[in-house]
């Protein structure tokens, strides 16, 4: 960039530059790659923004590097297949009265397809173990909440119980995410009658007296924590679980 300028408003992900972008209709920020060599690429900001000579367009050549943006290294879609109308702007300012300057993509679309360009996280050792306890509770129970789950080990521990509950269940399990919690459901294991009665019960003991109130919060077996399953490192003593319906138990075999 020519000193003192801005060029444009990109963001690296694993080893490919993406530049920030908007489209007619929506305020989500999308992206966009860099063009492959074949193919024909387009400006960052259409010719309009950068010439004329009213206030807008005089702040925009004083900011950026209008030589920079008019380069034609982009593709013509976004990340998410949409045809896109300008960069938006970043350190250098606004580039249009109608938007403001943005650093992070908002569209899912969008960064669900910039997660790929990233390598796949390390397996924590943790998680073949963890599905095997949630499998055990979701054949007990048909559900299962899973607590203080790690952001990039979600996608592996989901696919691994889902696979664990079909291979000893035959039947399909939903997996549900909210934050760091991972929600577990599996209908053919549920049963609806007895979760109605205990929901009756529990009813019951708070407006009619049923039941004296627990002085402490009943136990809750359908909850499993991640980090409760800190296993500590032994490389030379391997662990082998054996989960059973509503069991887990533990060898731990010298080498």
């Amino acid at each position: 960039m020519r000193d003192g300028l801005h060029g444009p408003n990109v963001i690296i992900a694993g080893e490919q530059v993406l530049l920030l972008v908007a489209v007619s209709g929506g305020e989500a920020v999308h992206l966009a790659r860099r063009h492959r060599p074949s193919e024909p690429g387009r400006d960052a900001v259409p010719e309009h923004y950068l010439t004329g000579g009213d206030r807008e367009r005089e702040a925009v050549q004083r900011r950026y590097d209008v030589e920079a943006l008019r380069e034609p290294v982009w593709e013509h879609t976004t990340m998410c297949g949409r045809e896109w109308t300008l960069m938006v702007g970043g350190e250098g300012g606004t580039l249009s009265r109608y938007r403001e300057p943005a650093f992070a993509p908002t569209c899912r679309r969008c960064l669900t397809a910039m997660d790929r360009l990233f390598p796949a996280p390390a397996v924590d050792r943790r998680v073949p173990v963890v599905a095997q306890v949630v499998c055990g509770v979701v054949r007990e129970h048909g559900y299962a909440e899973v607590r203080e789950v790690p952001g990039d080990q979600l996608a592996v521990l989901r696919k691994e119980i889902r696979s664990l509950i079909r291979q000893q269940t035959g039947h399909p399990a939903q997996t549900l995410v909210h934050g760091d919690l991972l929600l577990v459901v599996c209908d053919p294991l549920r049963d609806p009658e007895a979760e109605m009665r205990a929901a009756a019960e529990a009813v019951g003991a708070v407006l009619f007296g049923d039941q004296p109130l627990p002085a402490t919060r009943p136990e809750r077996p359908w909850i499993v924590t991640w980090t409760a399953w800190d296993l500590g490192y032994m490389p030379d003593r391997p662990f082998r679980v054996l989960a059973t319906r509503g069991c887990l138990s533990w060898i731990c075999s010298a080498s």
